[in-house]
């Protein structure tokens, strides 16, 4: 009896990977890389937005080097810009609110140079209730939302550049 039960579920785990696989289902940050995105060199740029790609391309079997002349796009950071400010106050003079705010302004070239396109902004706000009494809670909110704020941006990164890398294929 009990080998009977564990060939039933292993056979339910089986059909269940294949659905799965055979859905398309991917991981997050898994994306399918188009051949000039699979080396991409970030010039300039923060420490969590370079860390956001460096991620985002290893999880997509692409590497940001460390020379433009690797690359298969060069991702120029003009300006970038994250502010945190209160939305609302209680009645004690505290912060009940906060936005956060992130601008950035890029452009995209390729490995000699040339410019693939104009001046690309980002603009990325949350807003979040700020709990005065779960204040190392809160803290560790506002990491959480600026993380998912910098996938954004890497995000609409690699999505600009994509639609830039076959507009210059055609």
């Amino acid at each position: 009896m009990k080998k009977i039960m564990t060939r039933i579920k292993n056979i339910f785990l089986l059909f269940t990977l294949l659905f799965i696989s055979a859905c398309g289902y991917q991981l997050r940050g898994n994306l399918d890389l188009p051949e000039g995105l699979k080396s991409i060199y970030l010039d300039g740029g923060s420490g969590q937005l370079r860390q956001g790609i460096k991620k985002t391309l290893r999880f997509s079997n692409g590497k940001l080097v460390d020379k433009a002349e690797d690359a298969g796009i060069v991702v120029k950071i003009k300006k970038e810009d994250m502010r945190r400010r209160v939305i609302s106050l209680s009645n004690t003079g505290r912060a009940n609110e906060y936005e956060l705010y992130y601008k950035l302004d890029f452009i995209l070239l390729d490995a000699e140079g040339k410019k693939l396109s104009e001046l690309q902004p980002v603009e990325i706000t949350r807003d979040y209730f700020n709990d005065q009494e779960d204040i190392l809670g809160k803290n560790n909110e506002e990491l959480i939302i600026r993380d998912e704020m910098y996938r954004q941006a890497v995000q609409t990164i690699i999505d600009r550049s994509r639609v830039v890398l076959e507009n210059v294929i055609r």
